[in-house]
């Protein structure tokens, strides 16, 4: 099924989510006076539409319900139906209901690639892993093979030492000592040849090395260990004598303090605190009629909070105490812009009837313009009773609706009791 164009599309998107955006997206085929220019320039901002390679937008080509469909799929990834009017979500939500299939599907192959998107990224972790195996392997192999030439070269010199010319010397090694010399440090060459072969040699190479490393620390620190471990233990014997001593000198001062005795009480004279001045409490008004104006304040409007959408005309009529100090309220909400109708009823608790009266309500609001129409709303305001039967009110009104939303609404007015 073809929807409607894409251009027209844009421009309801852009009226539910409040004022066109000051991107400056160019299209060879939408110039600068284009009626839905703006529109265009906030569906691609936000995501919603991308264009065609060949940098045109193409607004009187039709939809098809895979692409709106992709379109209801970006909106729900931005998650800008958050903070969007009851009345806007209510026409996003039937749009969406018109490509559900294929909202599905997309849905469903998005999965699929975060999945595979997963196994990439341990495979990559797993081959990562495995190269720097081999690089350490490579390097030890590289550090075996160095100091094997080493020891080679210091073989060939000393085989060539018995052919030069030397001074004398009664006391030095014998060519017999040199050849046999010379025939063990040929048995450990071959024996480090063969290390890469058998592969616990490296591991008591490095065994050998940490117990020689663990003796030279241990023979540095033992005897200054030794001293301040035998000094410490001395503090430690002279701090518990102290604390003894010092204990029984205290205990020894409260034998021979006496407790002092205690004054008596003097008896004081009495003081009267003024009387208050009685002050009259006016009349007690069972049943009342408002009238005012109430505005939306949490989520955020996007044309602001006094906007002229936000701003709905309020009535409401009650009674204070109806039974067992409980009273009823019910009251009505219309938006002249938008012409949405709200009713409410309410369970209300009244404290005092003073100048100034605190009161709580608790109730449900019903909204014909939302897709759950019914949610849970509260009253918590004063009334100002400073002219006779007529005076003002002030009160907040949180809201919880499905799905766990939270909102919050004002509302100010005059109130007739009677």
């Amino acid at each position: 099924m073809r929807s409607s164009r894409v251009t027209l599309l844009g421009l309801i998107l852009a009226v539910f989510f409040g004022a066109f955006a000051h991107a400056q997206t160019q299209f060879r085929d939408v110039p600068a006076g284009h009626w839905a220019r703006q529109a265009v320039e906030f569906a691609v901002q936000c995501g919603l539409i991308e264009g065609f390679p060949d940098g045109t937008f193409r607004g009187n080509q039709n939809l098809t319900r895979y692409q709106a469909a992709l379109i209801f799929f970006r909106l729900y990834q931005t998650n800008r139906l958050e903070n969007a009017r009851p009345e806007c979500r209510l026409a996003v939500e039937r749009g969406a209901q018109e490509v559900a299939p294929e909202l599905q599907q997309l849905q469903q192959r998005f999965e699929a690639l975060e999945r595979t998107t997963q196994d990439q990224a341990a495979r990559l972790a797993a081959l990562e892993a495995e190269v720097k195996r081999a690089i350490e392997t490579s390097e030890k192999a590289a550090a075996l093979e160095q100091r094997l030439a080493a020891l080679e070269q210091q073989v060939q010199r000393l085989a060539q030492a018995p052919a030069q010319p030397a001074p004398a010397q009664p006391e030095g090694p014998t060519p017999a000592d040199l050849q046999a010399r010379i025939a063990a440090l040929e048995e450990q060459v071959q024996r480090l040849a063969q290390a890469p072969a058998a592969p616990t040699a490296p591991q008591d190479a490095v065994a050998l090395e940490r117990r020689i490393a663990t003796l030279e620390e241990q023979i540095r620190n033992r005897p200054d260990a030794a001293r301040v471990a035998a000094l410490e233990e001395q503090v430690r014997g002279l701090s518990n004598q102290v604390t003894t001593l010092q204990n029984q000198v205290n205990e020894l001062r409260q034998q021979v303090q006496q407790p002092a005795p205690q004054p008596q009480p003097q008896p004081q004279p009495e003081v009267r605190p003024p009387e208050a001045p009685v002050l009259t409490a006016p009349p007690v008004r069972n049943f009342y009629f408002g009238a005012g104006a109430a505005l939306g304040i949490i989520p955020q409007p996007s044309g602001g909070v006094f906007d002229s959408s936000n701003i709905n005309l309020s009535g409401m009529v009650g009674v204070r105490d109806a039974f067992l100090g409980f009273g009823l309220r019910a009251g009505l909400d219309y938006n002249l812009s938008t012409q949405a109708l709200g009713v409410e009823a309410y369970l209300m608790r009244h404290f005092g009837s003073g100048l100034v009266s605190p009161y709580l309500g608790v109730g449900a609001r019903f909204l014909p313009a939302l897709a759950n129409p019914i949610y849970g709303s509260a009253a918590v305001g004063l009334d100002l009773n400073l002219f006779g039967p007529l005076g003002l009110f002030v009160e907040g009104n949180p809201r919880f609706e499905s799905g766990g939303n939270f909102g919050l609404g004002a509302r100010a007015g005059l109130k007739l009791n009677f």
